[in-house]
């Protein structure tokens, strides 16, 4: 069962993204209960049960960006996505980790990328992950924790969520270890699709703000992979 909630401080908005939601979850097939929130203290005030949270920006009293740094600060670590018409704010939502920034009017088929972005990311919740042999002995590596993999001077770079895990290794053995999951963009670099907002110019953009090159030689692998993880 994923659970979402949707807060907007204009009841009407608040409906209308549920129902967008819902649709979408429903073609899939997923479980889920919606709960929508027009004030962000009732949201701050509550369980905070959720696997996803819709945020607007702008709202009365606590916005958008405050009220996901104290989610943050109450250590939700669910999926965080921004709804609003400020784009002058999509800096905030690396600060906070967020999943997406979504413009009103909400466009359908972004929020149905975002939506499968997300539905990926829970699933990579349930996943072993892969063990590397770091300093003080072997260390499990959750794959929804790894941001992006580089190598240089033949030590591997593990970006993840909360630290940097460096060991000697070869990045092809890795990238054998982390198929699926992990996408080989470069030949010093893996990145998770999952946190992938943008590409454009020959690189990569994800969700901590690290800008990743790919190579002309990976490129059409690197579409190839991207576009099936999005597929699901």
């Amino acid at each position: 069962m994923i659970r979402i909630a949707v807060c907007d401080d204009e009841s009407v908005m608040c409906r209308q993204l549920a129902q967008m939601i819902s649709a979408k979850l429903k073609k899939w097939e997923e479980e889920f209960v919606i709960t929508c929130y027009t004030s962000a203290v009732r949201l701050i005030l509550s369980p905070l049960d959720f696997d996803m949270i819709f945020l607007d920006i702008q709202m009365p009293g606590i916005n958008g960006v405050e009220l996901a740094k104290k989610l943050r600060k109450k250590e939700f670590n669910g999926i965080l996505i921004f709804v609003t018409v400020l784009t002058e704010c999509m800096p905030d939502a690396f600060e906070v980790e967020a999943m997406d920034y979504l413009c009103k009017p909400v466009d359908e088929a972004r929020l149905e990328r975002t939506l499968l972005r997300s539905l990926k990311r829970l699933s990579l919740k349930e996943e072993k992950g892969f063990f590397v042999r770091a300093q003080n002995g072997y260390r499990m590596v959750k794959f929804s924790e790894v941001y992006y993999c580089e190598v240089m001077n033949r030590k591997i770079h593990l970006h993840m969520r909360q630290d940097v895990i460096e060991y000697y290794g070869k990045m092809k053995d890795l990238e054998q270890q982390t198929l699926p999951y992990l996408i080989r963009c470069h030949r010093s670099f893996l990145v998770n699709p999952v946190y992938l907002q943008e590409y454009k110019g020959g690189q990569v953009t994800l969700e901590n703000g690290a800008q990743i090159p790919v190579s002309k030689s990976y490129h059409r692998i690197f579409m190839e992979r991207m576009l099936h993880s999005i597929d699901g």
